[in-house]
């Protein structure tokens, strides 16, 4: 709808900037109208426009499409000439003119929009030009257009005029798709020249909806007061009770108003056909109350406070007023008060009053001369605000909020209030804490002697005030709760206090990376040790309390508990280095687990309430240097062994002694695959089958497959040659005779199956 009436009016603005020639519009379907009083329009022209024989008279046609509702036509002397004419005239088939109801039409000049009632309203444009009462007619004029695109109703429609019109404005309609200008000729359907007092627009009813007294108070102390009106060409008269009054141009002046301070009532009445809206209601007169100030007075808000101990009021007086502010007796609500600061400002003089404070909702504020003269010199009357709370935050960089005032490092204060136009100010107090502002922060730091609880002091302040107002307090006031005074400790980086030694090949110290691991010389195990640093500890990070956990763990998985450290440790700044040894003869392969970490303990740390996962903490691993291979002793127990030599069978519950040479890892683990020799018990339960093997002693050797699966145990299969220590195989021949009982078969052979190990007697090489 908006960008629709843009368009409509920006194409009549163009239209009318870009035509130079004269311009004659006539509603569609009217008569014809001779157009140039001599010579001839030069024809042809085109959609349903007739030109007369004599070539002066057109005739619009009876309905106008967009292409040729407007015809820009040569003007000659005769028809011979029209080939080289020059001058030119526009003709414009305007619609149908509409049928306005001026009585039922409504104009609010301050809400900028004309009603209009009628018929044919579509497309009808709206042009105004007025001068607001009191303004520069050469400045200040308002001018405008506007167009019905869309009436609300067959018979309605609400053009938008520019706000702040006088009720006295001119207001004429254009018909549709017409113009308007000084240079544009109308006629109507019947052929007859229609002047601008025909399309002249006077509403039956302007409706005034902004206050129309707009000053608060009238100034006497220099000769006739003025109130401000908005419309003054809407008022007809003026009473003023016994004062004198009357109607100027935009106000109403005011004189010989009796009394020192009294109030004037303005009664003022409307001319015919403008109405003042109240509510839904329309009246012809407006009653407006004023003080009568002999200096006008106001009080600054957001300073009239209520429930405030020892509470600054600041009151502005207009800088026409010549009176000294302390030369005064101030009042308010009947007890004296006194001046405690005076700035003047361009748009007054600002009076900072100390008082007791109130409990009432309002307060008046008097000045007058003296108490034997009791002359009234300025009187206000204002509402008073609650008082408001403050809401402070402490916060230490990059640690997130504190609840306590830290004595080893200062805190940034964050202050907000629960309402107010004004800001709280943090203010010091002695023996308790110091303020501090750095880069528009204000810091906080208790005293180093400080102990127990405080309540944080803030002074109240206006930063809008002038000059050094605006850093004075209010009013001073305590946080409602109260917080503890005592030192911040801040979790340190550890690393940073925390350090692992051990000595190289060469028996110089080396200090060991955290998160990294790192591999000892098996000559150098016992030179392993953890530092602390407590002289490196700053009294802004405060105590610190860690723990430390030493555990050394053997090649097999077990713990080596003599080399086990747990300690909880409690460190101050600027303290004596600390040496923690790594106990016990460490053994090869053994793994050293250095862990330091923070406690998280709230009464000692400044935790963040959002991150409790980034306490710093440190680890250190460290291996022990061993040999390549493992040779040791273990006991195994094969379930079952396969002999895959002929005779082959099963040999049940086998048990023997083994030696065994294992590859090592990096990390002391030995490879999988092993060499395996020792001697076995053989086939130890007879069998139920055709072959009896009798139990045996044998000598093995071969590859054995190992996985462990706890400390000196593991299960394997295995694969060797065996030397057997037995006698005879035979063979069960169930009575038959002449059946040959020995078996032959050779003392070697080849065995495998499943075993269980135990034991992992022996050393590395």
């Amino acid at each position: 709808m908006h960008r629709a009436r843009a368009l409509v009016l920006g194409c009549l603005l163009v239209a009318g900037a870009a035509t130079a020639a004269p311009v004659v519009q006539l509603p569609e379907g009217g008569r014809a109208v001779e157009v140039i009083p001599k010579g001839v329009l030069c024809g042809p022209v085109r959609g349903g426009w007739v030109l007369g024989p004599e070539g002066r008279m057109l005739k619009p046609p009876t309905r106008a499409d967009d292409a040729t509702r407007t015809l820009e036509l040569k003007v000659a002397a005769d028809e011979a000439a029209c080939a080289t004419a020059t001058d030119t005239v526009v003709v414009v088939a305007t619609g149908p003119f509409p049928r306005i109801d001026s009585a039922s039409t409504t104009f609010y000049p301050d809400d900028g929009r004309l009603e209009l009632k009628g018929t044919g309203l579509k497309n009808v444009s709206i042009a105004w030009s007025g001068t607001p009462r009191g303004a520069d007619p050469k400045t200040t004029t308002l001018d405008g257009q506007d167009v019905c695109l869309e009436p609300n109703s067959p018979s309605e429609c609400a053009v938008p005029v520019t706000p702040g019109l006088p009720t006295d404005a001119t207001l004429s309609w254009v018909p549709a798709f017409g113009r308007r200008g000084a240079d544009v000729t109308t006629y109507d359907a019947n052929g007859r020249f229609l002047d601008d007092e025909y399309f002249r627009l006077r509403p039956g009813r302007t409706v005034l909806t902004r206050p129309l007294v707009q000053s608060s108070g009238v100034d006497l102390s220099k000769g006739p007061g003025y109130a401000a009106v908005t419309h003054s060409e809407a008022i007809a008269s003026v009473d003023c009770g016994t004062a004198r009054c009357e109607v100027t141009e935009g106000a109403v002046s005011i004189r010989n108003v009796p009394g020192l301070n009294p109030t004037v009532t303005l009664r003022l009445r409307l001319v015919p056909r403008v109405f003042f809206a109240k509510g839904d209601a329309l009246e012809t007169s407006v009653a407006e109350t004023l003080p009568v100030l002999a200096c006008p007075l106001s009080a600054v808000e957001g300073t009239v406070l209520r429930d405030a101990e020892d509470s600054g009021l600041v009151m502005r007086l207009d800088a026409a007023c010549a009176h000294d502010p302390r030369g005064l007796l101030w009042t308010v609500n009947g007890a004296r008060v006194r001046v405690e600061r005076v700035v003047k400002a361009q748009d007054g003089t600002y009076v900072l009053l100390r008082t007791s404070g109130t409990n009432e909702p309002q307060v008046t504020v008097t000045a007058i001369t003296s108490r034997v003269d009791g002359t009234v010199v300025a009187s206000e009357t204002a509402d008073t605000r609650p008082v408001p709370d403050p809401r402070a935050t402490l916060e230490l960089p990059g640690h997130g909020t504190i609840d306590f005032v830290p004595t080893n490092r200062p805190a940034e204060v964050t202050v907000a209030s629960n309402g107010g136009l004004g800001r709280f100010v943090l203010r010091p107090l002695g023996g308790a804490y110091t303020v501090t502002t750095r880069e528009s922060a204000t810091l906080i730091q208790g005293e180093a002697t400080a102990g127990g609880f405080v309540s944080l002091r803030f002074g109240y302040r206006l930063p809008t005030l002038p000059a050094e107002l605006a850093t004075s307090d209010l009013f001073l006031t305590n946080e409602r709760v109260q917080r503890a005074v005592r030192e911040a400790s801040v979790p340190t980086n550890v690393e940073n206090l925390v350090e692992f030694l051990c000595a190289d090949k060469e028996g110089n110290d080396e200090k060991l990376s955290p998160s990294r691991p790192h591999r000892v010389d098996y000559a150098m195990r016992n030179t392993c040790r953890v530092v602390i640093h407590r002289e490196r500890l700053t009294p802004e990070e405060g105590n610190q309390e860690i723990t430390l956990r030493i555990t050394v763990t053997k090649s097999d998985g077990s713990t080596r508990g003599e080399s086990s450290v747990d300690q909880r440790l409690f460190l101050r700044p600027k303290g004596e280095v600390r040496v923690i040894p790594v106990q016990g003869n460490l053994g090869q392969y053994d793994r050293i687990l250095v862990q330091v970490s923070h406690v998280a303990d709230e009464s000692r740390y400044a935790l963040s309430t959002v991150d409790r996962t980034g306490l710093p903490s440190a680890q250190w691993t460290a291996i022990v240097r061993g040999g390549m291979f493992r040779l040791y002793t273990m006991a195994t127990i094969p379930a079952g062994l396969y002999r895959a030599t002929q005779p082959s069978g099963q040999l049940a519950i086998n048990f023997g002694v083994l030696s065994r040479l294992a590859l090592l890892n990096n990390e002391g683990q030995e490879r999988l695959l092993g060499i395996e020799m020792g001697l076995m018990g053989l086939g130890l339960v007879p069998q139920s089958g055709d072959i009896q093997f009798p139990p045996t002693l044998a000598v093995v050797m071969g590859l054995g497959l190992r996985v462990p699966i706890g400390p000196g145990a593991a299960v394997g299969a295995q694969a060797w040659i065996a030397r057997e220590f037995r006698g005879d195989i035979t063979r069960r021949t169930n009575g038959a005779p002449g059946t040959d009982t020995v078996v032959p078969s050779s003392k070697w052979s080849f065995i495998f199956g499943p075993s269980i190990s135990v034991g992992n007697v022996g050393f590395n090489l």
